[in-house]
């Protein structure tokens, strides 16, 4: 009986294995032997196949920009247009009109002080034009003595001399309360700090009641025009071969994720700083839209200019294949082949290759894990 039992069993199972390849040809679309015709390294999609959406492809292109250098930097005023205004008299505080961060017009009222200086200096002006109005008066009626022959003519001159030197000190006087910013139409002791430029108020260090003093130098409000920063970069000397003015900065900060400034560097500091040997580097980055704040940190990516271009693609394209640097190139729509090549600098952003891939022809950028899954799968 076991023999017979075993005979039916060794019939039947060709044909099941044939039912089960037959269902496997049917579940891919294609031919056992279309599959095993692709060679190892390569992958098509059919043009229906909902994959291709997650496929992006770019054209390799020549670069002769490569990163030298990736360091913290920070956002600072730009001090070719930024003022720190102080007061010119002594006084009390008696109102502030403007706060940090307030946008301000040219001569808008910053501050107001009770001033025994801005009392002074108008005094003196009032006194002066007293003065010379008195020679003035004087003066004329010397003359008209004179011409009558009832004055000598040193009268005269002497009445002259006076009325030249009353002029000059009201003149004087004018000048003083015009370099203050007082009025000249009489005695005042209040004094009105205004803006010298329009800008941002980006620091107020100064408080309702506070006594300012002008021998201080203390600044009291910093206004900048925020149109344009500095970009504040402490460059290791190592790097510094690399750096120079005109180079291309990149910069990117947390404060506007998905965002890069370009900024030009305007300054590279003759001097080393003695305890972590770094140069300071600033550059000049514009700000139209004022998305960057003052005291901004971010990554700044400094760029050194080749002779030569290389051949560059995005860093996202590069995957791992064994010991392998590997990318995947689009050799014709729905086809793929995998392709080893060499990297030479690699800055995150944007990686050199020295070997293996040429300009113009088309490299995958996003899904290369995908097409990597696809390529190792048994045929």
């Amino acid at each position: 009986m076991k023999h017979q039992w075993a005979q039916p069993f060794r019939l039947l199972s060709p044909i099941l294995f044939a039912g089960a390849l037959a269902t496997s040809c049917r579940g891919t679309g294609e031919p056992a032997e279309a599959r095993s015709a692709v060679p190892d390294g390569e992958v098509r999609m059919a043009p229906d196949s909902p994959q291709r959406t997650s496929i992006a492809v770019e054209t390799v292109r020549l670069a002769t920009e490569r990163v030298v250098a990736t360091l913290p930097a920070q956002v600072v005023p730009d001090e070719d247009h930024t003022v720190r205004v102080t007061s010119p008299v002594l006084g009390h505080v008696t109102a502030l009109s403007v706060r940090a961060g307030d946008h301000v017009q040219a001569g808008q009222t910053l501050a107001q002080l009770w001033s025994p200086d801005a009392a002074q200096a108008t005094s003196d002006g009032a006194k002066a034009f007293t003065a010379w109005r008195t020679t003035r008066t004087a003066l004329v009626r010397a003359t008209d003595l004179y011409e009558h022959k009832v004055i000598a003519a040193r009268d005269l001159e002497q009445a002259r001399n006076d009325e030249a030197q009353a002029k000059a000190e009201y003149e004087r006087t004018q000048a003083r309360s015009r370099q203050l910013g007082l009025g000249t139409s009489g005695v005042s002791d209040v004094f009105v700090l205004r803006a010298p430029m329009s800008g941002v108020v980006v620091d107020r260090a100064v408080n309702s009641g506070s006594e300012v003093r002008p021998e201080n130098g203390q600044p009291l409000f910093t206004i900048s025009s925020l149109d344009t920063v500095w970009l504040a970069v402490s460059v290791p000397q190592r790097d510094l071969a690399n750096v120079h003015r005109g180079a291309r900065v990149r910069f990117t900060t947390d404060a506007a994720p998905g965002s890069v400034f370009d900024a030009r560097v305007s300054f590279v500091s003759d001097a080393l700083d003695p305890v972590n040997r770094t140069a300071t580097v600033r550059a000049v980055l514009p700000n139209v839209d004022h998305r960057l704040h003052v005291q901004t940190t971010g990554e700044a990516q400094v760029l050194a200019t080749s002779t030569v271009a290389a051949v560059t693609v995005p860093a996202r394209a590069l995957i791992t294949h064994n010991t392998d640097t590997v990318v995947f190139i689009e050799a014709a729509p729905g086809r793929f082949l995998r392709r080893t090549v060499t990297v030479g600098d690699d800055d995150g952003t944007t990686a050199m290759i020295t070997s293996g891939l040429a300009a113009g022809e088309r490299v995958v950028t996003t899904g290369s894990i995908l097409l990597a899954a696809q390529a190792d799968r048994p045929k």
